[in-house]
């Protein structure tokens, strides 16, 4: 196994939750599944029961970043969402900038020839998938 490890990729949204995960050996990303976003401890819980099945040593989540640099207004929703997730899986966190994340997956399912209608159920899931990426690039 890489020394990434497998990592499981949280996108929170107020609404969907989006989840990736590295395959077995640590070297792509796949995407997972959309969690309904409320109620938070069951989402929660549904993020811990995904980290045990795919034997997850790291989580990684997206934080949103305005443009400017600036914290977006939903980063303490973001990190209290980690933190639930943190206590049950008993994982290690780590925040990714995920500017841009949710336009690079609109093209790349856009580009797949995914319908709008089709896409939308799904964004939140890829962006998983490009925040994951993104992680896994820096970590050498």
């Amino acid at each position: 196994m890489s020394e990434i490890g497998r990592a499981l990729c949280i996108d929170f949204g107020t609404k969907r939750i989006g989840i990736a995960a590295t395959d077995y050996l640590g070297l792509a990303a796949r995407p997972v599944e959309v969690i309904v976003a409320t109620p938070r401890d069951a989402a929660a819980d549904r993020v811990a029961e995904i980290a045990r099945e795919r034997e997850t040593t790291r989580l990684v989540v997206g934080m949103p970043v305005n443009m400017d640099d600036t914290p977006h207004a939903s980063e303490l929703d973001v990190r209290a969402f980690a933190r639930r997730c943190a206590e049950r899986t008993g994982l290690p966190v780590t925040f990714v900038d995920e500017r841009l994340s949710t336009v690079e997956a609109e093209r790349l399912m856009k580009d797949a020839g995914l319908r709008r209608k089709d896409r939308r159920q799904v964004v939140d899931m890829y962006a998983a998938v490009v925040i994951l990426r993104d992680w896994m690039s820096c970590q050498g």
